[in-house]
């Protein structure tokens, strides 16, 4: 695999120190031509970081990596949550801040959690903020870990341990959970929040609040976008009771929100990919685990997570070039292939 593909850093040496720097080559689109070609550019990165570990860190526990930009208010009430369902003593918890020029670090330190700090001068990059955590994890003795979104939380503590269980059971090397919007007290918007009415208008005014925002993976085909086939969240909008959602079963990807790692399997695949820094790297990753003999799996019976999908995303504002990048270099990797998975 190419090296912008894949995180350079993981074929390093590494010991993890207060402070170092991690370098790594990417892609980015550089012109769309009009007849449909594109043309893109190499960029070298420089990622400055700055790691303060918890206490309390046990190699034996598995460590839930949460991003973030700013965003103390969203922070604080994902910390509140954790701690109310008593993730923290199931797990190690590192917070990433990314560029904040809020005081994540106070929240951090007072929660009892670990801290890194990433810097850069390019922008937001979703695949390299975990890629770096994941690092420290592996060095660290760290055999499991999960992606956790700053607007993911947790109905009970049962269902973490429960899924922890199946994926263990399962021998799984990447493994999903069935999400649901959250009810209206927990979250920090309005009734219709501002990812309902920009890109789910037909849902205004109707009945969404704890229904299914990620329930398995699904495929539509897009033919006249960059991608050939696009990835959905199955059963949108359905009830959590729904047999096609309350289930277990292997899946062609899991979202990014939540996604448990065997992180070792992580290392070996590459990482998430640092040319897709803000969308299509976790469907890009579970394909790739599927090319090498490896199924993700979804589990949805009887249990859940809640996702706000608004705060996160619209703060770090999706829709820029970044994104129409990402979707065509999604397309040239992946969409000759796709027909043969997906169908």
């Amino acid at each position: 695999m190419k090296s912008f593909y894949n995180c350079n850093f993981f074929e390093k040496q590494f010991e993890v120190e207060d402070k170092f720097s991690v370098r790594q080559q990417q892609l980015v689109l550089k012109t769309r031509h009009s007849d449909g070609k594109t043309t893109f550019k190499k960029l070298d990165v420089v990622y400055d970081c700055q790691w303060k570990e918890q206490s309390d860190w046990s190699s034996s526990k598995p460590t839930l990596i949460i991003p973030t930009k700013d965003q103390q208010d969203l922070v604080s009430f994902t910390i509140s949550n954790l701690k109310q369902n008593n993730i923290d003593v199931h797990c190690n918890i590192i917070i990433i801040d990314d560029r904040s020029t809020e005081d994540i670090e106070k929240l951090a330190s007072d929660a009892g959690f670990s801290y890194l700090r990433v810097d850069n001068e390019i922008g937001f990059n979703f695949s390299m903020l975990n890629n770096i955590a994941m690092k420290i994890c592996d060095s660290l003795g760290t055999k499991e870990a999960i992606l956790w979104n700053s607007d993911l939380w947790i109905a009970k503590e049962e269902y973490l341990l429960e899924i922890l269980k199946r994926h263990r059971e399962e021998n799984s090397t990447v493994s999903g959970a069935k999400l649901l919007y959250p009810p209206a007290e927990m979250s920090l918007e309005d009734t219709e929040t501002d990812n309902i009415k920009r890109h789910f208008p037909h849902m205004v005014g109707k009945q969404w609040r704890e229904t299914v925002q990620f329930g398995g993976d699904s495929w539509l085909l897009t033919a006249n976008s960059p991608v050939a086939f696009s990835p959905l969240h199955y059963r949108r909008f359905s009830k959590h009771t729904d047999p096609r959602v309350n289930c277990d079963r292997g899946v062609c990807f899991t979202t990014g929100a939540f996604q448990l790692w065997d992180i070792s399997k992580f290392i070996e695949l590459g990482g998430l990919n640092p040319s897709l820094a803000k969308n299509f790297q976790d469907v890009d990753i579970c394909l790739k685990a599927i090319s090498n003999d490896m199924v993700p799996m979804y589990f949805g019976k009887d249990l859940f997570f809640y996702h706000d999908e608004s705060p996160t995303l619209l703060k770090e504002g999706k829709e820029d070039i970044q994104l129409t990048s990402d979707c065509i270099l999604f397309g040239k990797i992946w969409n000759d292939l796709l027909p043969t998975m997906v169908v």
